[in-house]
C-alpha cells in the first residue's frame, strides 16, 4: 500500500467515524475523503465542481482513492 492511500484510508475512517473531523483536514484530503465515500455534498464543500477536485487531487492521489473505493476501506488491501 503506498503512503497516499494509508493517509487516505486513515482519513475516510476518522470522517465515517465522526463526521465533523471532515473539518480538520488539508484540501486534497477532504477531496479523496468525499470521493471515497461517494459524498458529493462534501465534494462540493471542499473545492467545487468534480473534474476541478480531481485536477487539483492530481493523478498518484486520484488513483489511490479509487483503489481505496473498489478494494474497500474498512479492510487493509
Amino acid at each position: 500500500m503506498s503512503a497516499a492511500e494509508s493517509q487516505i484510508r486513515a482519513k475516510v475512517r476518522m470522517v465515517a467515524q465522526n463526521a465533523r473531523s471532515f473539518g480538520t483536514l488539508s484540501t486534497g484530503e477532504r477531496i479523496a475523503v468525499a470521493m471515497v465515500l461517494d459524498r458529493y455534498d462534501l465534494l462540493q464543500d471542499a473545492w467545487g465542481s468534480m473534474l476541478e477536485a480531481v485536477h487539483r487531487l492530481g493523478p498518484e492521489w486520484t488513483e489511490a482513492a479509487l483503489r481505496i473505493q473498489r478494494h474497500g476501506w474498512l479492510d487493509e488491501i
